[in-house]
């Protein structure tokens, strides 16, 4: 038996019923309209037809497939935006259509040209996997296998104490209490960006990162300088660090960064991390050479920092595994024999003279020309 319309007795909506070849249907049309409730009628009853002749694989559109991925279990903020994005590029494609093709259409499509490796396998192509292979895993498609592009075996950046003591000094005010939070707990950058007063609390000397990258809350440990840091800083509703007018820093659901770039880069300007490169001028005079400064780390790397220094400390990847929120333990395999043994006696001067995690640090007792960030060790120097 065909679908057919029908009314419910008190109702304007309309509802479909019938049969198509054994598969039984009895659902709403969702809306009042004989019009628009007639196509809904024939595509509901196509789709179910080809169901019935070619399988699943044949009816269910990535937007369904998303959907069911994103109810099957909680996911990050992150996650949700990404396949989000891939919805309104991909929604009404059948996921049995979309193979290599259809996914580097899509990073042509939704990323900048430069984007790099690491940007196309984060935005497209790990989460169009993650939603297909959740549709393999219900008979909806084939088994996804997509070709990445290669990423660079990148070199992991890390600052010494006196280095990270620079950066500080070296950035504005507003910002200085944000670098010495990353060098201090590890959080990754929209971690600390998003971290809200009701989460922490200075008498635990914790507190809580929540909706990390792993899709879990992720409670850290603050050594006295974060603690002093945050104990200064005005206000105590909303948004913990803030920009320089007062304001939080803008909220880009963690799918892009760069709210702290300028800032930071000015900061490595004066501490002296930087590089120079050449740039072409565009004169007439080929001799006419121009050239431009640039940071030579990141905000992220001061995440490799805190790493580096808490393997330095602990030798233990697995309590650096649980601490920084890592899935696997090749990912903190790097900070592996990174710092050198006579620098682990500085790192006092950044964190203060105990990690609640660790214990009291190793430390120097001579630091001339340097300032410590520990309250209640004098600061020295020329300040």
């Amino acid at each position: 038996m065909p679908l057919k319309l029908y009314r419910r007795p008190g109702s304007d909506v309309w509802y479909i019923r019938g049969t198509v070849r054994g598969q039984r249907v009895y659902e709403t049309s969702g809306t009042t309209e004989r019009s628009a409730a007639e196509a809904f009628r024939a595509k509901r009853e196509a789709q179910l037809f080809d169901q019935a002749v070619f399988g699943a694989k044949a009816v269910v559109t990535f937007e369904r497939a998303a959907l069911s991925y994103l109810e099957f279990e909680q996911r990050s903020r992150r996650t949700i935006d990404f396949v989000g994005k891939l919805v309104d590029r991909l929604g009404g494609v059948k996921v049995g259509k979309i193979g290599q093709a259809e996914a580097d259409e899509a990073v042509r499509r939704m990323l900048a040209p430069n984007a790099s490796p690491a940007t196309k396998a984060r935005a497209i192509y790990t989460p169009l996997s993650a939603v297909l292979m959740h549709a393999y895993e219900r008979g909806w498609c084939d088994r996804p296998k997509f070709r990445r592009p290669t990423q660079p075996k990148g070199k992991t950046k890390w600052l010494s104490p006196r280095q990270s003591l620079a950066l500080i000094d070296g950035a504005a005010e507003h910002l200085r209490p944000l670098l010495i939070f990353y060098l201090c707990t590890g959080a990754r950058v929209s971690e600390a960006l998003d971290l809200m007063w009701e989460d922490v609390d200075l008498a635990a000397e914790k507190v809580v990162l929540r909706d990390t990258k792993n899709g879990h809350d992720r409670p850290v440990r603050l050594p006295p300088a974060a603690i002093v840091a945050i104990a200064n800083l005005a206000g105590r509703e909303g948004e913990i660090f803030r920009r320089d007018d007062g304001e939080p820093y803008a909220d880009k659901a963690r799918f892009e960064g760069g709210q702290i770039k300028t800032a930071f880069a000015t900061a490595c300007r004066r501490a002296g991390l930087i590089r120079w490169e050449s740039i072409e001028s565009g004169e007439v005079d080929a001799a006419c050479t121009l050239v431009r400064w640039r940071p030579t780390i990141t905000p992220h790397d001061l995440r490799h920092t805190w790493a580096t220094w808490f393997y330095a400390l602990t030798t233990d990847f697995l309590r650096l595994k649980h601490k920084g929120g890592w899935k696997s333990l090749s990912m903190v395999e790097r900070y592996a024999h990174l710092m050198p043994s006579e620098l682990m006696s500085e790192i006092w001067l950044v964190w203060g003279e105990r990690h609640p995690a660790i214990g009291t640090l190793p430390r120097i007792e001579s630091a001339i020309g340097i300032t410590s960030l520990n309250p209640r060790i004098v600061r020295s120097g020329n300040d």
